[in-house]
């Protein structure tokens, strides 16, 4: 339970070490060994102790808070990549602040500013793609580590942190490709996306190396948000053409969640179709119905975004980096 009455003194005279080293400790200065400071942190947390969060940020120009913004917090990837990201930072001193902007514009734009207007040390963004001016502006002051979308734009100071899309979207394309199928059905992201592009770009050249150009006339495709209601909406589509398709693709795991609810409530399943997603499927090992997926590391991908938020609040003039995760092709149940 906190206790606004401790100061650093009870914390020093508990941990047996100097005023001055309580400060460092709990300032995450170099010149405190990490045995000291976990004690320092350690007493300070059985104490209760609250630090002066105010009077802390106008004597070191820093909050202690790191914002965390992504397009949509009911993605499984992005809760276990804020997890592992506050289990990283917080020993660190840091709070996390989680801000899911649903993809829209306005919402986004209005977290954007009320995150900058908290001072917050740095930002984690997993951008809507539509407010790239006022977040280059904001990064001439405040460190930023893009996840999974980038900025295309050199004025973008900060790392970028993603899984290899084309790669992830090439390979799966291949694995239904080798099983023999042609009328591949994709379910692709938004135009404007970065990752939404690479995606279809690794589809496209998988398919125009087996001898099956996607050109502007390619009827199976289905363009849209990375929601699960266009993943309904596709298989509604698919399986109102003709010839149906004999497989479906998503290029992401959200709309695979509406295409397995809605093949599910039509009773569509192996023989008629394959199925392959871009990322893990929550539960999928429970489930009836398993698409094959482009498996990545969540947890190095939420170490590499939280020690690259670090490293630049440290030293902003780090110059811009990328870190880019292969997947591995986990083969699903309706391979027909």
């Amino acid at each position: 339970m906190s206790n606004l009455s401790v100061t650093i003194r009870n914390i020093a005279e508990a941990a047996h070490v100097s005023v001055a080293t309580v400060s460092r400790a709990l300032n995450n200065s170099p010149a405190v060994t990490d045995k000291t400071r976990e004690r320092v942190f350690t007493v300070a947390n059985k104490l209760g102790y609250v630090p002066n969060s105010v009077a802390k940020s106008l004597k070191t120009n820093h909050t202690q808070t790191i914002g965390f913004m992504v397009s949509d917090i009911t993605n499984s990837d992005y809760i276990s990549i804020a997890r592992i990201v506050e289990d990283i930072v917080r020993p660190r001193g840091y709070n996390l602040i989680l801000c899911s902007t649903g993809n829209r514009r306005e919402q986004e734009l209005d977290y954007l500013k009320m995150l900058f207007s908290k001072s917050i040390d740095g930002l984690i963004l997993n951008t809507t793609g539509f407010n790239n001016s006022y977040i280059l502006k904001m990064n001439e002051k405040l460190p930023i580590v893009l996840l999974n979308r980038s900025i295309s734009s050199p004025k973008f100071h900060g790392d970028f942190v993603s899984t290899n899309s084309y790669l992830g979207s090439y390979l799966l394309t291949q694995h239904l490709l080798a099983l023999g199928h042609r009328r591949i059905f994709v379910v692709r992201g938004p135009l404007h996306l970065n990752n939404s592009v690479e995606r279809f770009l690794g589809f496209a050249d998988a398919m125009e190396q087996a001898g099956c150009p996607v050109g502007v006339n390619y009827p199976y495709v289905y363009c849209g948000e990375y929601t699960r209601e266009n993943g309904i909406n596709a298989v509604i589509k698919a399986l109102s053409m003709d010839p149906l398709p004999t497989a479906i693709i998503s290029h992401s795991n959200m709309p695979m969640l509406g295409i397995l609810e809605e093949l599910h409530r039509r009773e569509v399943g192996a023989p008629k179709l394959s199925l392959a997603s871009y990322d893990d499927i929550p539960s999928l090992n429970l489930m009836k119905i398993q698409p094959t997926i482009a498996h990545f590391d969540t947890i190095a991908l939420g170490r590499q975004v939280a020690r690259s938020i670090l490293e630049h609040i440290q030293n902003p003039q780090i110059e811009h980096r990328e870190y880019i995760f292969d997947p591995c092709i986990v083969p699903g149940n309706l391979d027909a």
